[in-house]
C-alpha cells in the first residue's frame, strides 16, 4: 500500500499478519542518515546513522542502542531489503507513522530527527533499579515460557496498580501487597525472589518503555492452576495471553 509522508507518496509498505512493514531507506534518505543492513539465518541488523539495531525472528522485540522496541510480527525481508513494523519505525526516528483504520494506506508526519538512542546503561540511569529488580523478578515467575505479551502484561498490571488508588504506591509493595489476601503467588512462596532469565528482564524494560499489551487490567489468573470463579463474577475479561486471563 502507499505510503505518505508529509501528504507527499513517498514509499510503499508491505501487509503481514495486519501489520504494515516499510524499509527504512527513504526516511534515512530524507535525514540524511547512512543506512547499512544484512540479514541471514533469521536475524538481521541494520545501522542507521551509526547507531546498529539488531532483531532475530521469533523474539518478539528488537534492540538498539541498548534500548528495546516490542515487535510481535519481528521483521520482514522484501527483495533482500528489512522492513520494520509501523510502530517501531515511528519510535526509531521519533516521527508519527499511522496507518489508516483499514490499512489501505500509511501516513507519517515528518519533524526534526529524534534517532532513538540510549546506551550501555540507559535503563540503570534512567529508572529505579529497584522497580527493574522486582518487576523482573514477579515477571519471571508468573510467566516463564510464557509469550512475550504475556510477560509484558504482568508487568503491566503491577503499573496499573501503582496509578490504581486501590493498590499501593510501589513496584515493592504492589507485589507483596495483602491488605485482603496475597496477590501474587510467587510473593508467598518465595518464587519471586528467583533469578530472571534475560527474557524477563527485557519485559520490564519494555514495560519501561511504555509497551502495554492488557489496557487497564489490575488482574490476572491461569484458570488451570487458581480458581476463576471470582474474576468471571466480579471484573471484566479484557484478554487472554498465553496461560493467563487478564481482567479489569
Amino acid at each position: 500500500m502507499p505510503v505518505y509522508y508529509d501528504g507527499l507518496l513517498s514509499d510503499r509498505g508491505y501487509l503481514y499478519n495486519d501489520v504494515i512493514f516499510i524499509q527504512p531507506q527513504s526516511l534515512c534518505a530524507y535525514y540524511g542518515l547512512e543506512l547499512t543492513e544484512k540479514s541471514e539465518a533469521g536475524s538481521a541488523s541494520l545501522t542507521i546513522g551509526g547507531v546498529e539495531l539488531t532483531a532475530s525472528l521469533g523474539q518478539g522485540y528488537m534492540a538498539m542502542d541498548g534500548r528495546y522496541l516490542y515487535t510481535p510480527e519481528d521483521y520482514i525481508i522484501v527483495n533482500g531489503h528489512v522492513c520494520l513494523p509501523c510502530d517501531a519505525l515511528g519510535r526509531i526516528f521519533g516521527i508519527s507513522i499511522v496507518p489508516a483504520e483499514d490499512l489501505s494506506r500509511v501516513d507519517g508526519q515528518l519533524t526534526s530527527l529524534r534517532l532513538l538512542q540510549g546506551g550501555e546503561d540507559y535503563y540503570a540511569t534512567h529508572y529505579p533499579q529497584e522497580d527493574l529488580y522486582w518487576l523482573s523478578r514477579i515477571i519471571y515467575s508468573e510467566t516463564k515460557d510464557q509469550p512475550m505479551a504475556g510477560l509484558i502484561g504482568v508487568g503491566n498490571v503491577v503499573y496499573n496498580r501503582l496509578n490504581s488508588d486501590d493498590f499501593p504506591d510501589t513496584v515493592f509493595d504492589v507485589i507483596f501487597d495483602r491488605r485482603h489476601t496475597v496477590q501474587f503467588d510467587p510473593a508467598a512462596t518465595g518464587g519471586v525472589l528467583g533469578e530472571p532469565d534475560e527474557r524477563s528482564v527485557i519485559a520490564a524494560y519494555l514495560c519501561f518503555e511504555g509497551y502495554n499489551t492488557v489496557g487497564e487490567s489490575l488482574y490476572f489468573v491461569n484458570p488451570d492452576k487458581g480458581d476463576s470463579g471470582w474474576f468471571e463474577q466480579a471484573l471484566e475479561p479484557v484478554i487472554s495471553l498465553g496461560d493467563h486471563d487478564f481482567y479489569k
